[in-house]
């Protein structure tokens, strides 16, 4: 909202009566109109602490965040700088908040399952889907102590389909190094996003053996070793393709692991057969061990990038479900 709108006191007075507390961001410019709105609202005056201009009645105040108690609601007003380090959130989280992922079961069935076993330890839950097959669950507890046992229930009813935590490609990497596996990425519609994901990991240089991105079915002839006649007859959108650019990436790399996407991500490119989204993502490892996806994803070209990479990850996380999901 700009500082110089005439509403902005009217939209804060609305979001406190709505909340019990309140983080208000601001930029420089603004930091000193909010605290003169807050004041005004506190029936309060500004005054100079430690070289900023705060409500007199600031409860609590570091450097560029101050806490204000607005009729029994705490309002905290933040002014955040571009490239400067975050000031202090100054109220405090009552709740207890964990995160996890489950692998192979659909949003519903997820919900289903987990809400009696919710209610049980009074933890409010909000699963949201990533792919099909792949949820991210937040768990929420007003008592402490209540999170960590339904975390351990949850790990008891979702044998081998949950991982901790938010970050599952970061558990893919610290997992592999762990057994001292290598992986190695063939991309062609995704242009190396998975590659990019992985990477962007640190320790990722243990595991990460490189990529292949084969754009042309040229490349995928030459560096992967796809058949001509795989080309020709089914196309580089294929699932035979998808398998044969798979053992071509584990065969140039000596990996333990390999996965594989091509597909068409538009926005033009698609055909009555093959329409824009549709994509074959796989995921194999060295002793055979496959599974190939078709997909038929809707979006701009961005969106079907973004979810192929996270089906690919999804497929990977299915074939190693000892190494990754135990």
């Amino acid at each position: 909202i700009d500082n110089n709108d005439k509403n902005l006191p009217f939209l804060i007075e609305e979001i406190i009566l709505r909340n019990e507390e309140v983080i208000i961001a601001t930029n420089k410019a603004s930091f000193n109109v909010v605290g003169k709105i807050v004041s005004t609202l506190n029936r309060d005056n500004l005054e100079v602490k430690e070289g900023m201009l705060l409500p007199s009645k600031t409860a609590i105040y570091t450097q560029n965040s101050y806490l204000v108690e607005l009729d029994k609601k705490l309002i905290n007003v933040v002014m955040i700088e571009q490239l400067k380090e975050l000031p202090k959130i100054l109220i405090s989280q009552k709740e207890e908040i964990g995160f996890f992922n489950l692998i192979g079961i659909d949003d519903d069935s997820a919900s289903i399952l987990l809400e009696p076993l919710a209610k049980n330890f009074d933890i409010k839950i909000v699963v949201s889907s990533i792919v099909e097959g792949w949820s991210l669950v937040v768990a929420k507890s007003n008592k402490f102590g209540q999170l960590s046992p339904f975390l351990k229930s949850v790990k008891s009813l979702f044998s081998r389909k949950v991982i901790e935590g938010k970050d599952v490609v970061g558990h893919i990497v610290s997992k592999l190094i762990s057994q001292n596996k290598t992986i190695t990425i063939a991309e062609s519609c995704t242009g190396g996003l998975v590659s990019s994901m992985l990477t962007k990991k640190a320790g990722s240089s243990n595991i990460f053996k490189g990529s292949l991105i084969t754009y042309s079915n040229a490349l995928k002839e030459s560096w992967l070793g796809v058949d001509n006649t795989t080309l020709n007859s089914q196309g580089a959108v294929s699932e035979l393709c998808v398998r044969e650019m798979m053992e071509g990436a584990l065969n140039v790399a000596s990996s333990d692991l390999a996965i594989a996407i091509s597909g068409i991500a538009g926005p033009g490119g698609g055909t009555a057969d093959k329409p824009v989204g549709t994509v074959f993502v796989g995921a194999r490892n060295k002793e055979g061990r496959v599974h190939v996806e078709r997909l038929l994803l809707q979006g701009d070209r961005e969106y079907i990038q973004s979810q192929a990479a996270y089906h690919a990850l999804k497929n990977l996380l299915l074939i190693e479900e000892e190494l990754f999901l135990r």
